[in-house]
């Protein structure tokens, strides 16, 4: 993956293992940003556990209706990869999209 102006820029996805969703990840890789994957299932990220993107992705398995632990990724995404710039949500998983929606850059 190449470097570019947008290597900072971090989105959240919040997986529900749907091929939407991979494709949503696939996309934001493509396009040089960095991307945090979450959910309630480590089967889902599993993909995403790979060195030739370790630079760019972080994986966290959470409970997306818990607005605590969403906040608690995001935070983790800024320390480790760059402020998370985006939520993505696919499949409608996140409980409180108000709240996330806060804590976004």
């Amino acid at each position: 993956m190449k470097p570019n102006d947008n290597s900072t820029d971090t989105i959240l996805v919040v997986m529900d293992g749907g091929r939407r969703a991979h494709s949503i990840v696939a996309q934001i890789l493509a396009s040089g940003r960095n991307v945090v994957i979450t959910g309630p299932s480590q089967r889902a990220l599993v993909p995403y556990n790979d060195a030739s993107i370790h630079d760019h992705v972080l994986t966290v398995v959470s409970d997306p209706s818990d607005p605590a632990q969403i906040e608690r990724v995001i935070e983790r995404a800024a320390d480790t990869l760059g402020s998370v710039i985006m939520i993505v949500d696919p499949g409608g998983l996140l409980a409180d999209i108000d709240s996330a929606d806060r804590r976004v850059a």
